[in-house]
């Protein structure tokens, strides 16, 4: 087995132990031995060897009464790697103040991890020498891996921080592509949700239009924009998902008379497309952006079904057309119904339980599921 393929098995073997584990470790002495010790292990690091994996190591400029990080992973008698741990379930964003600091003290250290048995956060100093950097360059999400598989740039990242393959250098160099890469994305992603001035200007130039007021853009040519943006790269993008080997070859299920007998309106299909739309601007992480794919529909006898891979169990709400401009939507409990004209009202909602989909059902496709067709209530 490759390198990668063993860092691979290793840490999917952990990850699928995690739905029997989580439950006893209830503090933050029992997620360390039996979450974060694991995965140093998978990635070379003894942990029953003091030179290299040393538990509360000092981590202070102070001689006395000093802070001591959880774990710190040696090389050549200095440590290069420093470990924070939280309990299950804490919010890491709210922890990086303390293992900044501990990065600061420790001036050897080169790569930061900040975690809390479920997510593994990795830190280096791109913006300043010696500074750990505000976002973590790569995070290992374990609770996803025990779903489906850990995503090959991830393991390919990952294995500059095994022990065989620490490379400080390469590290840093990946992690700042992948940092500039992340706010690339995201000042895209924010400008085709709510284009600026400055943006559209740059892009209606590019397309011939100038010297425009600036009431003009924003009364007009800013959602022109947007739809555009939409059409030109968004849609290409799903459909391309959606043209799999398994789809192209999937057979339409039998259904019988009365199903037959049902039409889905242009108004149903635009929910749909919509849906698909948003979801593509509304995903936090490229997991969610692939999972739309398994976003499909089923026309019943008076109500047309959003769901995410399974009809039943991966429902995202069921929509009812009205006859006075007002259209029905029906979430999942706590949520429940939305009655309104406006679509954009459902975005919020229908990330809160997209997201909730992926986790309890994953991003993986499975087995048989069946292209969206027409069946009775």
């Amino acid at each position: 087995m490759s390198g990668l393929g063993d860092l691979h098995s290793k840490l999917t073997a952990i990850a699928e132990r995690l739905p029997t584990i989580r439950s006893v470790c209830t503090n933050e002495e029992s997620t360390k031995l039996f979450l974060v010790l694991p995965v140093l292990n998978a990635l070379g690091y003894d942990v029953t060897d003091p030179t290299v994996v040393q538990p509360e190591y000092a981590a202070d400029f102070r001689d006395s009464l000093c802070d001591r990080v959880d774990y710190a992973i040696m090389r050549d008698g200095v440590p290069v790697i420093a470990v924070e741990c939280k309990k299950v379930g804490a919010d890491l964003t709210a922890n990086r103040g303390q293992l900044r600091a501990y990065f600061t003290a420790l001036q050897s250290v080169r790569l930061g991890i900040l975690t809390n048995g479920l997510r593994f956060e990795f830190f280096v100093d791109v913006e300043n020498a010696n500074i750990m950097d505000d976002e973590p360059f790569v995070t290992l999400d374990m609770e996803a891996a025990a779903q489906r598989a850990i995503p090959a740039d991830v393991l390919d990242v990952l294995s500059t921080v095994t022990r065989a393959g620490f490379q400080p250098a390469a590290m840093s160099e990946i992690a700042e592509m992948r940092l500039v890469s992340k706010r690339l994305r995201t000042v895209l992603m924010q400008e085709v949700r709510e284009p600026s001035l400055d943006f559209c200007r740059t892009v209606l130039r590019l397309a011939g239009l100038e010297n425009l007021r600036k009431s003009r853009i924003e009364a007009v040519y800013s959602s022109m924009v947007r739809n555009a943006f939409e059409e030109a790269f968004v849609i290409p993008v799903l459909e391309l998902l959606r043209t799999t080997p398994e789809n192209q070859g999937a057979t339409p299920p039998t259904t019988d008379v009365a199903a037959q007998r049902i039409v889905t309106t242009d108004r149903e299909l635009a929910v749909y497309r919509y849906v698909c739309r948003r979801l593509a601007f509304l995903a936090s992480d490229e997991h969610q952006f692939s999972a739309i794919e398994h976003v499909h529909y089923r026309d019943y006898v008076g109500k047309f079904a959003v769901y995410y891979r399974s009809v039943n169990k991966g429902r995202l709400f069921d929509f009812i057309e009205g006859g006075n401009g007002y259209d029905r939507f029906i979430f999942p409990d706590p949520i429940g119904e939305i009655s309104t004209s406006t679509m954009a009202d459902i975005d919020q909602p229908l990330r809160a339980v997209f997201s909730l989909r992926i986790r309890e059902l994953g991003s993986a496709q499975p087995a048989g599921v069946p292209v969206p067709h027409k069946l009775r209530a």
